[in-house]
């Protein structure tokens, strides 16, 4: 005997699933290398090398006097005065300096001195544990979110990343050709926090002889490789991997954003959306004309001020009506 089929009830509705999942899509990815070894393993080098490979331009961001500019005879890369105060907010608001000027390609070297440097994380949590401030005997507490942010500015630019890391240096002693033994230099373990290497996608360890270990790269051409003196054909492979998937779609240029802030018809809801955007995007700290023509003033206080003037000026015509 046949069943009846149950009706629908007319107020049913399809569920609505929390998480939509859809076909997973390979698209490009962004450089997000790590290059690590001990002092003289060629760290700067390889990172122009691969950064002329990967994109038309390149900004270095030094933590150190002049040391990538003796490279300049060999690389076309922009140069800022080194950083000598390493805190993360400093990193956060050069790297949106670059964003906001278009760079491909940037380079932190040594991002580790943003760790370990005069003004890095270790310092911080140092100064803040001696004043007490994080309310234990930890500075831990105060700083890590400072640190944490750093991370996501660096990981959010909107181009690739290629970050040098200081490794403690360790000595062996290994046999020559000739019978004898001599004492080689190794990198280490990384001087950063640990796990650093786990956010990138792309890590390599040098060692003094200019040789490269590929530790980490969801490739299989490129996992695991040993390279001496890595040069524009490894660049090439790295650049090739990394394109291999469709393109993304392109964030709002830091122009455009600045012209939306900036538009005489824009709305005060339009600019808290637009001001979610620029804080999502670590842009706070981009320096623009205001509207005088001479002051410089950072996006984020601009944005701002523009909102409580419209909100004051709304106020002011709903009163006088």
């Amino acid at each position: 005997m046949t069943q009846p089929q149950e009706t629908p009830s007319p107020t049913a509705r399809p569920p609505h699933p929390q998480f939509p999942f859809g076909p997973a899509v390979k698209t490009r990815l962004p450089g997000r290398i790590a290059l690590m070894g001990p002092s003289g393993s060629g760290k700067t080098y390889t990172a122009l090398e691969m950064a002329s490979s990967l994109g038309s331009t390149t900004a270095v961001i030094e933590a150190v006097h002049g040391h990538a500019a003796k490279y300049a005879d060999r690389f076309d890369f922009d140069v800022c005065p080194p950083l000598t105060y390493c805190s993360p907010e400093a990193l956060i608001a050069a790297l949106a300096e670059c964003a906001a000027q278009g760079y491909a390609t940037v380079i932190v070297d040594p991002y580790t001195l943003f760790w370990s440097g005069h003004g890095g994380v270790l310092e911080q949590v140092d100064d803040a544990t001696k004043r007490g401030s994080s309310g234990n005997k930890s500075g831990w507490n105060e700083v890590r979110p400072r640190e944490r942010r750093m991370w996501d500015a660096l990981f959010a630019y909107p181009g690739h990343v290629i970050a040098t890391l200081r490794s403690k240096t360790e000595y062996h002693l290994e046999a020559d050709e000739l019978g004898g033994h001599a004492m080689r230099r190794f990198g280490g373990k990384p001087e950063h926090r640990d796990g650093a290497e786990y956010e990138f996608n792309f890590v390599g360890a040098m060692d003094s002889d200019n040789t490269l270990v590929v530790l980490k790269a969801l490739s299989a051409d490129l996992s695991g490789a040993v390279v001496s003196k890595p040069g524009a054909e490894f660049s090439a492979r790295v650049r090739d991997w990394l394109d291999d998937g469709e393109p993304p779609t392109p964030p709002v240029p830091v122009t455009e954003l600045i012209a939306q802030a900036s538009h005489p018809e824009v709305t005060h809801a339009a600019l808290g959306q637009l001001r979610d955007t620029v804080r999502a995007r670590f842009l706070e700290d981009v320096l623009i004309t205001d509207d005088d023509g001479v002051t410089l003033v950072r996006l984020d206080d601009y944005i701002t001020q523009r909102g409580r003037f419209l909100q004051a000026t709304a106020v002011q015509d709903a009163h006088a009506s």
